[in-house]
């Protein structure tokens, strides 16, 4: 299975997780600012999409399923450079929206798989974008990520 990554190294700072003044209140597992300051490497994880090792779609037609299975490969991404998903500070959904608009109920989906993947101890940036097409017809969703240790 081929990955994507690009590295960022910065040497002697620390991480910090901020909330503006004047922002609303941090969900459990969310924060508004991610400070890489002191980290000893960033790592972009490039979007990944449920593809197995054959490069065979997984869950065709099954949000969860695809969303799950992109979750694996970035894990098995992370793993290849010695980190783990508990170094991840950000995460942008791609989800295609066939009717030109994520639903609720599918943005719910890929939230609920990004918190068995990620903790609570791990603040971090979500985004959600909605596009038209991922690559091909029966992929529905694409998950990049950053990384900070």
């Amino acid at each position: 299975m081929k990955y994507c990554f690009s590295f960022l190294l910065l040497m002697g700072l620390t991480v910090s997780l901020a909330q503006a003044q004047t922002a609303e209140k941090s969900a459990p597992g969310y924060t508004y600012k991610v400070d890489g300051g002191s980290a000893g490497k960033t790592v972009y994880v490039c979007g990944q999409r449920p593809f197995d090792a054959d490069g065979n779609v997984v869950g065709e037609g099954n949000l969860l399923a695809q969303t799950e299975q992109a979750f694996t490969n970035i894990k098995t991404a992370l793993a290849q450079v010695g980190m783990t998903l508990e170094d991840v500070k950000q995460v942008t959904y791609h989800l295609r929206g066939v009717t030109g608009q994520v639903s609720t109920q599918d943005a719910q989906q890929v939230n609920s798989v990004g918190g068995k993947y990620l903790t609570q101890n791990s603040p971090r940036l979500t985004t959600l974008k909605n596009i038209p097409k991922i690559v091909q017809d029966n992929v529905l969703v694409e998950v990049e990520v950053i990384a900070i240790k």
